[in-house]
């Protein structure tokens, strides 16, 4: 089997290919409907019924906009990197017999396609959150651009497709945050010390 799937090249069998297209169709929906709220009317009706919290100071259709813009950009991100391995799969160069790194195994991948948007639109939430809450600042931001509907919508779309450096930054700042306090040796056994009564 193993000289069949050789010769095949790193094609796809019919359900990888199934895969693949529930993948691309996931994408293209979360991408159509996000530009259908983010830039239509289309759902004019319920976005009135999400309203304003005053209590809490939560605009949900700001909320929701950010949401949907960060899946936007996870998706937008997802579909790059399928095509470019389909390319790569599809693609007519022999580069000197059998280099598995060319093909697209969907198989693996499948699930971080799905999760990939969910987690862009969660991490623009956070982001947004971290701004307002002056523990990430971003120089190109004042208080007026976050007031900007297509500032949040931009700033959204970034976290969904950066998703990656996100969380490397949003760890830096966790390890800045929470950092062990530096004890010196000998303040850690003179209070062992105390603390044993001698």
């Amino acid at each position: 089997m193993k000289t069949n799937r050789s010769n095949m090249g790193n094609r796809l069998n019919n359900f990888e290919k199934f895969l693949v297209f529930v993948v691309i169709l996931y994408h293209l929906g979360i991408v159509l409907f996000s530009i259908l709220w983010l830039f239509t009317n289309s759902f004019f009706d319920y976005k009135l019924s999400l309203g304003v919290h005053n209590y809490l100071k939560i605009n949900e259709d700001v909320t929701y906009g950010l949401f949907i813009s960060g899946c936007l950009g996870g998706s937008f991100y997802c579909l790059r990197a399928l095509y470019q391995r389909i390319g790569d799969t599809y693609t007519p160069i022999d580069l000197g017999g059998s280099d598995q790194s060319r093909g697209l195994n969907i198989k693996p991948w499948f699930f971080w396609y799905l999760y990939r948007p969910i987690q862009g639109g969660v991490l623009a939430l956070v982001l947004l959150a971290l701004i307002n809450g002056k523990m990430v600042t971003i120089s190109e931001l004042d208080d007026e651009a976050l007031k900007s509907y297509f500032s949040l919508i931009g700033l959204g779309f970034l976290s969904g497709f950066g998703s990656h450096e996100l969380i490397h930054k949003i760890q830096e700042l966790i390890s800045v945050l929470f950092a062990k306090s530096k004890i010196s040796s000998s303040n850690s056994s003179t209070k062992v010390k105390e603390n044993n009564g001698k």
